[in-house]
């Protein structure tokens, strides 16, 4: 059996594979320069940059769903978070505020949202030409829970999603999901028992009731829904005439 020094690190270690935030460190003064690309020249950007990308998980008030659309569109033609490109100088929370903004007209306070996980992406194909070219993304995933009077605004553009959806994260994790999308929702879940972990530890709970949360959540993190090389899931859409594996690398 481990000591309590060894049961100590062994929970730090597992805790620290979780960010409570994502960081944003402005070194200097800044001032976006961004402006418009034509088609050409954003083309070749995406042939030498790596795109930040903030992608949220949106839950329902209930918080026993998470919102998904399915993507008519490269580079994920099926079904996918909703989320979009960071702009320079913006820290992720403020790239989903803004995008919430425009796209569902929805005024989000920065509190209201949590850190998930992060992501590389890469994609052979994309939605500008030449398509074939493929994009890759870094990924900042952040949580949100809709109020009862918001869950009406959250429709999608039609030109990008066939449908959408509240799914229970048990049908996204043992579902046929993109790895990603897994690994992002069981990452969600994780930290939703880190979370209540915690709150327990504040409120002064029992030893007893601190222990079993505390193995529960290592056990959370030892449970891998995502594996190292092929996956088991494999993006086909026939509208786009597209099919593809997915290799997965942790």
């Amino acid at each position: 059996e481990k000591s309590c020094f060894q049961r100590s690190v062994y929970l730090k270690s597992s805790v620290e594979m979780y960010q409570s935030r994502v960081p944003h460190h402005e070194t200097g003064p800044f001032r976006s320069r961004r402006t418009f690309l034509p088609d050409k020249e954003y083309g070749i950007a995406l042939d030498n940059l790596v795109k930040g990308v903030s992608d949220m998980l949106l839950i329902s008030p209930d918080g026993g769903k998470v919102f998904l659309g399915k993507r008519l569109v490269h580079p994920q033609p099926d079904w996918w978070f909703v989320g979009g490109r960071i702009f320079p100088g913006e820290t992720a929370v403020e790239s989903c505020r803004r995008l919430l903004k425009r796209e569902l007209n929805l005024d989000i306070e920065a509190d209201r949202f949590g850190t998930v996980c992060a992501q590389s992406l890469v994609w052979g194909m994309r939605q500008q030409e030449p398509k074939d070219h493929g994009t890759t993304d870094s990924q900042v995933v952040l949580s949100l829970q809709l109020r009862e009077e918001e869950v009406s605004k959250v429709v999608l553009d039609p030109q990008e999603y066939s449908q959408s959806e509240w799914k229970s994260p048990h049908d996204i994790i043992n579902g046929n999901f993109h790895p990603a999308l897994k690994f992002a929702v069981s990452s969600l879940l994780t930290n939703q028992k880190l979370d209540e972990l915690k709150s327990k530890v504040k409120e002064g709970g029992t030893d007893g009731d601190v222990a079993k949360l505390a193995r529960e959540f290592v056990a959370m993190t030892e449970k891998s829904v995502v594996n190292d090389g092929v996956s088991d899931y494999k993006l086909v859409s026939e509208d786009l005439a597209y099919e593809t594996t997915i290799n997965v690398k942790l």
